[in-house]
């Protein structure tokens, strides 16, 4: 195919001739299968790629291997991708694997430059069915180690409260993972306080030469949203009157994100709903006027 130089036109039916070319080598190679396409794109996102497949006898996964892996990560490796064992081979499979499951590894083990090539896979078994191994091959990198932290925007909260949340040790290896999940927290501790849009970042500046990586932590607090209506449907008037009673957030107080959770946990199965109901709660983030309403909707157990 002259005009084919590793891309395809998003309309048209360059798509189809591709598969008709794959078509034609199977045929000349005496292999019985027939190739078709998929469009591809990311959830809600725009097509951009376009996966090819023959379809016959399944192509199935045995073991995996990680070329350029260190024995210390190897148990984690397996461990990660042991779910990959017995599933159908498909390279596109494989890249999100790597970036979820793989990756992760490295990163919380301060390899944060740590990089996978693409999967390759190599037949051990043919007939009905065919086995393959794959390998996986890794280029770590430096294994960082953190060397500061430093916090910028932070007011609400006094800073030696938020640093609590914080698992980073300096001179330890750089867990990206962890620090991931800690910057989470410190943004539900904020929402606690009615910053609902309080956005934390954390940017890492990294010395190569001294394997080091320093962390600055940009927080940008935003406004402050206070609790608005609360409203009830699919029950008895008499259970909403009692449930409204027990609701603690009243209208006008700083809406605290974690008390809806709290709510359920700790008080509306008093009032007798918990087996035969079953509750659709959803909060509504008026941004203009920094409130919030919630609606609670009960829906009767079958």
């Amino acid at each position: 195919m002259p005009l084919f130089d590793g891309k395809l036109p998003l309309h048209g039916s360059f798509s189809d001739q591709v598969a008709d070319a794959l078509n034609a080598i199977l045929a000349q190679r005496n292999i019985s299968g027939h190739a078709e396409y998929l469009e591809s794109g990311a959830l809600n996102g725009p097509l951009d790629s376009y996966v090819y497949r023959v379809k016959f006898h399944p192509v199935v996964i045995r073991n995996m291997d990680f070329p350029g892996a260190a024995a210390a990560e190897m148990p984690a490796l397996q461990a990660a991708a042991q779910s990959l064992s017995g599933q159908e081979y498909l390279r596109s499979k494989m890249r999100p694997n790597e970036r979820l499951n793989l990756l992760p590894v490295y990163l919380a083990r301060g390899y944060l430059k740590a990089q996978f090539a693409d999967s390759q896979a190599k037949v051990v078994q043919d007939g009905p069915r065919t086995l393959v191994d794959v390998s996986f091959p890794v280029t770590p990198g430096v294994q960082y180690r953190v060397s500061q932290v430093q916090w910028d925007g932070v007011s609400a909260f006094p800073v030696d409260q938020l640093k609590k949340l914080l698992h980073l040790k300096n001179g330890e290896p750089a867990n990206a993972v962890q620090f991931g999940d800690d910057l989470r927290a410190v943004q539900k501790l904020y929402g606690t306080k009615g910053y609902l849009m309080a956005d934390i970042l954390g940017h890492p500046s990294m010395d190569d030469s001294a394997a080091t990586v320093a962390y600055d932590i940009k927080v940008t607090e935003g406004d402050v949203f206070h609790m608005s209506e609360l409203l009830i449907d699919g029950i008895e008037a008499s259970a909403a009157s009692k449930l409204a009673a027990q609701w603690q957030m009243k209208k006008g107080d700083v809406y605290d994100a974690s008390y809806l959770g709290r709510f359920f946990n700790n008080m509306y199965h008093e009032v007798g709903l918990t087996g035969s109901y079953s509750v659709v709660p959803k909060e509504n983030i008026n941004r203009q006027d920094k409130t919030v309403s919630v609606a609670l909707h009960f829906v009767p157990k079958r």
